[in-house]
């Protein structure tokens, strides 16, 4: 029974971004554990996300506490009704981080065509309502403070009280809650994202093992799949990092983010093939070097000259031993001749018969 090939987190993401020639490695490690490898990956990533969303949110949260501080003037809900100590509408805007627009005014009614052209997040704060544009949309929704009030005590809003949250202890909750949102919606978003990127990576990965005639099962592909957007999965949790804090913009980021992960799988598929083939070519010579080793065949025509040379001393042996019954066969009938010739009587004795 073949053994089961087990690897740890980490040695599995150091073969998936520096190793092409171990991805036969990964392949036969198993599905199942490739996606508790993905999960993981899309873990850290959005762990990553989430934790540097929150501290740039802590920053925005401590300049917009100074400046509501220093440049806005106080304000109060009184009877479900928006107070604002200013004669003038109070505009609050900014374009570092996400683009809003919050604007603060004694007026019972507000042009809505004053922010449906806005391309951020616009909310208008009226005596008597709330006029909200999510971005990217021109709908305008209203809601008014008597139905805000039924969930909110309005009567401990105030200037002060934001400022607390911006700042205070309830900053942490605050935080926290925001930590906990971010986490979940960008870990389920782009795990989902990444179980589309490795299926369409190991479609193509199929049509190329095709192509190149290996044939490897789906499962494996899909795993090496996987272990292919390593790299792009961290290099995109890098990049929104420094986009989030510098506003650094690549373009055409995505395109390079799954270009990166095409090559690493068909890198990886034809280096497996020319292992295939070396080791092919390493069996052919081993089975060469088996039958016409110059050794052995040395060996052998030694062997079978001894043998040879061993029948022809035994022939040898034979014809001399005929050769010297011939002789003395030869020998015995001259002898008989001449006792004939010294005797003559037995000739006589033959010729009166």
């Amino acid at each position: 029974m073949e053994k089961e090939i087990r690897l740890s987190f980490f040695k599995r993401l150091k073969m998936s971004i520096f190793d092409f020639d171990k991805y036969h490695i990964i392949a036969a490690e198993g599905l199942g554990r490739a996606m508790m490898y993905l999960v993981k990956i899309i873990l850290i990533f959005a762990l990553v996300v989430s934790g540097a969303t929150v501290i740039k949110v802590s920053q925005l949260l401590d300049q917009g506490a100074e400046y509501l501080s220093n440049n806005v003037p106080n304000f109060y809900f009184e009877n479900n009704q928006l107070v604002l100590e200013s004669n003038t509408d109070v505009t609050l805007e900014n374009h570092e981080y996400t683009d809003f627009r919050i604007i603060l005014t004694n007026s019972e009614t507000y042009s809505e065509e004053t922010i449906k052209d806005f391309d951020g997040l616009a909310v208008v704060f009226t005596k008597n309502h709330i006029l909200m544009k999510q971005q990217n949309s021109t709908s305008i929704t209203t809601q008014t403070y008597e139905e805000i009030a039924k969930n909110i005590d309005l009567t401990t809003v105030n200037k002060d009280y934001i400022i607390n949250i911006a700042k205070g202890e309830n900053a942490y909750t605050v935080l926290a809650n925001i930590f906990a949102v971010i986490f979940i919606s960008t870990f389920l978003t782009y795990f989902l994202t990444a179980i589309l990127d490795t299926i369409a990576l190991s479609l193509l990965g199929f049509i190329v093992s095709r192509l190149i005639r290996i044939p490897f099962k789906y499962g494996a592909l899909y795993s090496l799949s996987i272990s292919a957007i390593t790299l792009p999965v961290i290099l995109n949790a890098i990049y929104m990092v420094v986009n989030m804090f510098t506003g650094f913009v690549i373009p055409y980021f995505q395109i390079m983010y799954t270009l990166i992960s095409y090559v690493y799988l068909i890198a990886a598929l034809l280096i497996m093939r020319s292992e295939i083939i070396k080791k092919k070519v390493q069996i052919q010579i081993q089975i060469m070097n088996k039958n016409y080793n110059p050794e052995e065949l040395q060996k052998q025509d030694n062997k079978n000259e001894k043998e040879q040379n061993k029948d022809e001393k035994q022939n040898d042996k034979e014809n001399g031993s005929s050769n010297n019954k011939e002789n003395n066969d030869s020998n015995k009938a001259g002898s008989e001749l001449k006792n004939n010739k010294d005797n003559p009587e037995p000739q006589a004795n033959i010729q009166s018969k």
